[in-house]
């Protein structure tokens, strides 16, 4: 299982990759970027990303430097390449609204994450569970 991870918090990462068992001898294989513009990159397949291959399951933080998650999301939805894949927004905001624009802009899932260690370290099985759901159905589908 190939995620894509738009993270520019270290400890959050590491935290991410416990809980999802994302280590050298695991059939997951996280791909970080730390700042919006990286996360465009890879989404628009420019530079480095070229020739990554797409991820199963994208996890954007909506506080990311240079370029936020919303635009990310927006790029993701309207890219050919990507608009099947899940999106899930991982982050500290706990704000309706922003819950409701990132809806609004077809994220698929929406998770603040925990201040507690323990239920962080559950993150893994909710982000699983949104790639065994298959490639995302058209709105109306």
């Amino acid at each position: 299982m190939k995620i894509f991870l738009a993270e520019d918090n270290p400890a959050d990462v590491y935290l991410l990759r416990e809980a999802l068992g994302a280590d050298a001898d695991s059939q997951i294989e996280l791909m970080v970027v730390q700042d919006g513009e990286e996360a465009l990159d890879f989404v628009n397949k420019r530079g480095k990303y070229a020739s990554v291959p797409n991820p199963d399951l994208i996890v954007l933080d909506l506080n990311l430097p240079k370029s936020d998650g919303t635009d990310v999301l927006k790029s993701i939805r309207e890219s050919d390449e990507f608009h099947d894949i899940p999106v899930v927004i991982l982050t500290s905001s706990d704000s309706p609204r922003d819950r409701a624009a990132a809806e609004e802009l077809g994220a698929d899932g929406y998770i603040t994450k925990p201040s507690d260690l323990d239920a962080f370290l559950l993150l893994g099985d909710r982000l699983r569970a949104f790639v065994s759901c298959g490639p995302r159905r058209a709105a109306g589908a």
